[in-house]
């Protein structure tokens, strides 16, 4: 009867530990009595890793924690031998929400590819015009020529033109 009851409250249980797996693609690596190895892509971040260890490491029932920010791995060391499926989820739940809470302080990965694209276009132009130009100044350039020969067309765009190129030069000349 009571084998019953535990099989029937894990069965309720495991949809929901799984669902909360799957939302942040949370994997299992390794788990063993009184340990467990988890592992998130989302979790790929330096800033993500140590806020998960700062998180853990509070915890009484945590042992030892660390966190991997290259891997996106979690590895939890327990003062118990055996968690609760409650446990269990709670523990899962607890390493979604610290990563969902630090998301807002870490880049973007699309604008981290667009500053190393922009980077690397920025070298090249400067290595072809053996540092005469940059993109900044073919940007610029382009700006006041498309300011100033708009004018007839549209004043007001022009006018915009030529004032975020001026912007541009004198945060260049700020440096």
């Amino acid at each position: 009867m009571i084998q019953t009851l535990i099989g029937l409250g894990a069965s309720f249980f495991a949809p929901t530990i799984m669902k909360k797996l799957k939302d942040q693609k949370v994997q299992v690596l390794h788990a063993m009595p009184g340990r467990v190895r988890l592992q998130s892509n989302h979790w790929k971040e330096n800033l993500i890793a140590t806020a998960l260890e700062e998180k853990f490491s509070a915890l009484p029932i945590v042992k030892n924690v660390a966190a991997s920010g290259i891997t996106g791995s979690l590895l939890l060391e327990f003062n118990a031998q055996h968690l609760t499926p409650e446990q269990f989820n709670e523990i899962v739940q607890l390493a979604v929400n610290t990563s969902i809470e630090n998301y807002p302080n870490i880049d973007s990965k699309m604008m981290k590819t667009m500053k190393n694209g922009v980077n690397s276009v920025d070298q090249v132009i400067k290595k072809q015009s053996g540092g005469i130009a940059d993109i900044d100044s073919i940007l610029i350039i382009w700006l006041l020529f498309k300011g100033a020969t708009g004018f007839t067309k549209n004043p007001a765009f022009a006018s915009s033109l030529l004032y975020w190129a001026y912007t541009m030069i004198k945060k260049e000349g700020g440096r």
